[in-house]
């Protein structure tokens, strides 16, 4: 069963429709007449999943239901209208509402933290308190409020501190999209009657994928057209136009989902919470190591202290885990490098001519280009690069090393940014040509590409079958505070200008994955010495269940 703890970030879906397409088990699948029982083993892994291309289709007795169909929609317009906001934030607060560039990147960072953070507390209520429909309805009252709040802020004559109102709306609206978006990932995934409906699952994470993306790509193209093309209240520029067109594609979302609700099937709460569980076993073996530091019953390893409280094996999942999580230490600057593109890449291609090709385009739509070159790249990767690489090489780049290879790609493009700060810096203002800009926005999805998703899917492949939830829960604190990175370095203001920001943030990336990849080189030596592999497998190592971008032999 898929829980919203499983799939608070969308960037897990690779990860999940890999292993909804083979779990690594024989299933063992029955007619629908219950007559014969024939044994499957599970399909060959592909090098990377479909990201919105549906695997080859085989016979099923049971409909695609109906119910995910009204996830999907509800997931574009509100993907749509959140990711909406995020592009064009700091430009309002800049030049609208007159504050300063590094208010307005703290304000957006800010912002962006608790959207990457309040998951955790949605996918809990939803996981043991409320479900998934409950949650989703309730978080989605304070989100329309947020949207109200908002709109409101950008009419002129308001008599109360625009400071105040406008962080109040922006927390609200940060809280319920961060709270309903793991909710609405696993609604649709509970919609499948499991094994029967694997393939039909996989395709849904696919294609929400696909989804939500296009959905992200859209909102960077037309909330800035909205907001150049309308005149409002004797301003050249109609922020009450843009977050009306945002408010409304939320209400959309939440009418489509509320009509949703005669087809959602009936939720089942889980019966105790794995991530609090998890918390209690760490904090047990903490105090039991403490109580018996003099005692001869005293262990070697802390955590082995909480056995007995918890089971063995539920001890030794949680010890996989924390080796797993260590990978994680460097990650968040590489998010804190991703969150940019919205903050200071926006104030950088302001700064520059944004004609091109006798096409004029606003400084907030540059950034479109992100997803359009993920969209080429993941095609150009899976189908091209991957198969040319095994078939005349006979290699494959490894999740651990991909992840090293991305973060050296996202280095690149700050180095990138800054050569491109100090070419504007000495040069007439609004003279460099917005296409200077891409060469950076290529080298930060190529980061994407090779550290994000196989990052991901390694962790989440990786770990124990119950302990899966955890370990997207990590990977989402790293996307949260990567953005209260970005929110210090601004705030300390210890750098002299903008070129020396991109610099640093540059070098210290370089340094993070330097770092990342000795503890990786530890994690897979210690890998080789101890043959571990996760519970719940056959003892044949060909049934191991092993990271889907690398081989079986490797890590």
């Amino acid at each position: 069963t898929f829980r919203p703890l499983h799939v608070r970030l969308c960037t897990a879906l690779p990860a999940l429709a890999e292993l909804t397409q083979g779990e690594g088990h024989d299933l063992e699948w029955v007619s629908w007449r219950g007559e014969q029982r024939t044994l499957l083993k599970r399909p060959q892994r592909s090098s990377l999943p479909n990201y919105g291309f549906a695997p080859p289709p085989i016979r099923m007795e049971y409909r695609y239901p109906r119910a995910v169909f009204f996830v999907l929609a509800t997931k574009f317009f509100e993907a749509f209208a959140a990711n909406g906001i995020r592009t064009i934030l700091a430009l309002y607060l800049r030049d609208d509402l007159n504050f300063t560039e590094s208010f307005s990147t703290v304000v957006l960072h800010i912002f962006n933290f608790f959207g990457q953070f309040c998951p955790i507390i949605g996918a809990i209520l939803a996981d043991s308190y409320m479900g998934n429909v409950r949650t989703i309805s309730a978080f989605s009252f304070l989100y329309a409020f947020g949207w109200l709040l908002l709109t409101l802020t950008s009419l002129p004559n308001m008599t109360v501190s625009l400071v105040l109102l406008v962080s109040i709306a922006l927390l609200f609206i940060a809280v319920g999209n961060g709270s309903i978006r793991a909710c609405i990932t696993s609604l649709g995934a509970l919609q499948f009657k499991l094994p029967e409906q694997s393939v039909h699952l996989s395709e849904y994470f696919s294609f929400y994928y696909f989804v939500y993306y296009f959905g992200i790509f859209l909102s960077k193209i037309i909330p800035p057209l909205v907001r150049a093309n309308t005149q409002c209240f004797s301003k050249t520029e109609c922020y009450p136009a843009v977050f009306g067109t945002l408010g409304s594609a939320f209400l959309m979302a939440w009418f489509i989902f509320l009509v949703g609700k005669c087809f959602y099937k009936a939720e089942k709460l889980a019966a105790d919470n794995i991530l609090f569980k998890f918390c209690g076993c760490i904090k047990t073996g903490l105090v039991e190591k403490w109580r018996r530091r003099k005692s001869p019953k005293r262990t070697s390893y802390w955590l082995h202290n909480a056995v007995g409280a918890y089971d063995e094996s539920f001890v030794n999942d949680v010890s996989r885990v924390l080796r797993i999580s260590k990978l994680f230490i460097p990650l968040p600057f590489y998010f804190a490098l991703l969150a940019q593109q919205d903050s200071s890449w926006t104030f950088q291609a302001s700064q520059m001519n944004t004609t091109v090709l006798g096409v004029t385009i606003q400084p907030d739509q540059a950034k479109a280009v992100g997803p359009i070159f993920l969209f080429m790249l993941i095609p150009l990767w899976q189908y091209i690069t991957v198969p040319l690489l095994r078939r005349y090489l006979n290699w494959e780049l490894q999740p651990l090393h991909s992840v090293t290879v991305g973060g050296i790609f996202s280095a690149g493009a700050f180095f990138c940014a800054g050569a491109v700060q100090e070419r504007i810096m000495n040069s007439p203002m609004q003279t460099v040509s917005i296409a200077w800009q891409m060469p950076q926005f290529l080298l930060l999805m190529m980061g994407e590409l090779l550290l994000s998703i196989p990052g991901l899917q390694f962790a989440f492949t990786q770990a124990p079958t119950t302990m899966k939830s955890v370990v997207t829960a990590a990977w989402f604190l790293n996307n949260a505070f990567g953005n209260l990175i970005v929110v210090l370095v601004t705030e300390l203001a210890l750098l002299s200008s903008q070129v020396a920001e991109y610099f640093f943030y540059a070098v210290v990336m370089l340094v993070c994955i330097i770092i990342f990849a000795l503890l990786a080189f530890d994690y897979t030596l210690q890998e080789r010495k101890g043959g571990f592999y996760v519970r719940g497998l056959d003892s044949d190592p060909e049934d191991r269940d092993v990271p889907s971008t690398s081989r079986s032999d490797s890590i």
